[in-house]
Formats: structure tokens, sequence, C-alpha cells
């Protein structure tokens, strides 16, 4: 049996409701990420065996998790997966340093990453098209990093968070 995994960190409520009120001028034909799932990404992991999964979490309880600052301030348009999200730069050393780190544990899974990293928080799926909209710049101060589980079920996908990494 094996769990859809993924490392990022998540919002606090402030944070919430700031992309809340984003998402409610997003077009109506959006699907919008559910308020509980929204978070940034470090590092999609994807199909993981309990086995692998633990090797995963040894490795990161090992490795350097510096606390990070970021700043995401364009919403940007990505075709290919038709999703909107709120994105940002990864000009923080602490953060490109994490998301390298997280990099290196995507061949553990036998997944490619074909993208470099860019800092960003899905905010709405099934987007038809890009949306012109002044973003006041939104800023994150990371200071716990998560592995989460994506799990369907009938009501829809919903992120869990299985297990968490204080940033210091």
């Amino acid at each position: 049996m094996t769990k859809r995994l993924f490392l990022g960190i998540s919002l606090d409520k402030q944070q919430t409701e700031q992309i809340q009120q984003l998402q409610s001028k997003l077009p109506a034909d959006s699907r919008l990420v559910c308020t509980t799932n929204l978070h940034m990404t470090l590092a999609f992991l994807g199909s993981v065996s309990a086995q692998r999964q633990r090797q995963i979490e040894k490795q990161i309880s090992a490795m350097v998790k510096p606390k990070f600052s970021v700043t995401l301030d364009t919403l940007a348009y990505w075709k290919k997966p038709k999703v909107l999200c709120l994105k940002g730069k990864a000009n923080n050393q602490a953060l490109w340093q994490l998301a390298e780190e997280c990099s290196l544990l995507i061949p553990l899974t036998h997944n490619k990453n074909e993208h470099e990293y860019l800092p960003h928080i899905t905010l709405a799926r099934k987007a038809k098209h890009a949306v012109k909209l002044i973003i006041k710049p939104f800023a994150i101060q990371a200071e716990v990093m998560h592995l989460f589980e994506s799990k369907s079920s009938n009501e829809g996908v919903k992120y869990n968070i299985l297990r968490s990494w204080d940033l210091c």
C-alpha cells in the first residue's frame, strides 16, 4: 500500500483568511482549493510505500532544516495543470537550501522533478485562463515543515499532516 506524499509549509489562520480573500476574487468557474488544504509546497514525493516513508522521515530528521521567509507576490496561471497560484521567488538562501534538501528525497520515491523549485500556493484548479489582479505581497515566516498525505475521498482530496519538523 502506498501513500501520495509531499513536503510543505502550512498557513496560519490569518494567512488562510488572506488567501480566502484573494480566492473570492477568482473566476467562479475555477475550483477553489479548500482552505484546509492551503499550503506552500516544498517537494512533491509522489506514491510512497511505508518502508520508503520511514526512510524519508529518517533523512528529513537528519537534514539541516533552516527557518526561512518568503514573499509570494504574483498571481500565475499554469496552463498544463490548469491552476491559478500565488507565487514568489526562491531568493532566500535558507528557503533555497531547504528546497534543495527536500528535492534530494525525490529519487527515493522513483519520481522525477521536472521543474526548478518555485515557491507557490495553489489557489484554484481547473482554471481556464490567466487572471489579472493586483496582488498584495503575501509573506510567510516558516518555522515548521510538514509531511503531508494527499488522500482522496468521496468529499474530495484532503491533505493530512503525517509528521512535522521544527525549522531552526
